[in-house]
């Protein structure tokens, strides 16, 4: 059996590309086709992946120079896109979205070559909502998804994590007071800047704060003397296991990553990113509310919602550490789907056979 698996442009759709990669290996000849400008280049070659890059980026503005040049790049890897399937002959495509999946999509559609999709968020992209009523299924990780997709084959399987952390997390030993802020690896402006204000009003708290590569050395100088406050540019994957280990609260943004989240058990205080495509990181961070595992603060004014304010995140940090009901976790343990991974492998196989 072949397989091209595509998505990417960020690690929100490649790492759960590649988790399906590393079982999908076992039972079948994979190629990964991506952007040449996409974290999936490095990280296929790091795990033996043959990767086809395309030079293809996001769209944001069609109407403007720099959307047209975008548009006559995205044709022009669709074409490439077509010329590597008709030679390579997969029997299903998978994709996880991202501006490098589109033409992928695009020319398996034109083939006729079975296309499954994982949609990693409440509301999905625009690139795969462009292709979702041709897809033979569509697995979600969030439960919101089929309202999002009427008229496709949604199955809700979870979100397929990287197998090292649901081991790490097997062997958790939560700190008491123990924050974890996580900002991903380009890190979370907002969160950087107020965090900072934050620790002081929190009695014997330890925070552990991942602030992005590229922002660390803007804002480290913040909690130069604040006691108990160890801020990181990143957080690697042991660093990460560790933290998880640790952690009894998180504070963050609200992508797809949140199922990490579930999958420890550890309550979260969810601040999502206003611009985020769709607003599905509101929408993301709302299910979690739903279900007792996350509060949810934003960032701007919202009607029905506390914005987030030094002084509010305090308060709520303070709300969850008086909490000891367990609620959270049995809500987090509900919603979290160990088997994710072999179930979205399963329904990509069926749906090569359709």
């Amino acid at each position: 059996m072949r397989v091209v698996v595509t998505g990417g442009g960020t690690g929100g759709h490649v790492y759960p590309a590649l988790e399906i990669c590393r079982i999908a290996q076992e039972e079948a000849d994979l190629l990964y086709i991506g952007s040449l400008r996409g974290m999936e280049m490095g990280a296929c070659a790091d795990r033996g992946i043959i990767v086809l890059g395309l030079d293809s980026g996001p769209v944001y503005n069609p109407l403007s120079l720099g959307g047209a040049k975008a548009l006559v790049k995205l044709w022009l890897a669709s074409f490439e896109a077509k010329k590597k399937l008709l030679q390579y002959k997969p029997d299903v495509v998978f994709s996880t979205g991202g501006y490098s999946s589109a033409p992928v999509m695009k020319a398996a559609k034109e083939l006729g070559i079975p296309l499954a999709i994982h949609a990693c968020d409440t509301i999905p992209g625009r690139s795969l909502r462009m292709f979702a009523k041709q897809a033979k299924v569509v697995t979600s990780t969030f439960r919101a998804t089929a309202r999002a997709l009427p008229g496709c084959n949604v199955v809700r399987t979870g979100h397929p994590i990287r197998q090292e952390l649901r081991e790490a997390v097997q062997h958790r030993r939560p700190e008491e007071k123990f924050v974890l802020v996580l900002g991903g690896s380009g890190g979370a402006k907002f969160l950087n800047e107020v965090m900072p204000l934050v620790s002081p009003q929190l009695e014997g708290a330890k925070i552990l704060h991942s602030a992005g590569k590229g922002q660390y050395d803007q804002f480290k100088h913040l909690v130069d003397g604040v006691p108990n406050y160890d801020m990181r540019p990143y957080l690697e994957s042991d660093a990460l296991a560790d933290a998880y280990r640790r952690a009894s609260l998180i504070i963050a943004r609200s992508g797809s990553g949140i199922s990490e989240y579930a999958m420890a058990k550890i309550p979260s205080i969810l601040v999502p990113l206003p611009s985020s495509a769709d607003d599905h990181q509101f929408h993301n961070a709302k299910e979690f509310e739903s279900f007792g595992g996350a509060s949810v603060l934003t960032q701007d004014v919202r009607e029905g919602e506390i914005q987030a304010t030094p002084e509010s995140i305090a308060r709520e940090i303070r709300e969850w550490f008086a909490d000891e009901t367990g609620h959270a976790g049995r809500g987090l343990s509900n919603w979290d789907t160990p088997g994710a991974t072999i179930q979205i492998w399963n329904e990509i196989k069926r749906a090569a056979t359709k």
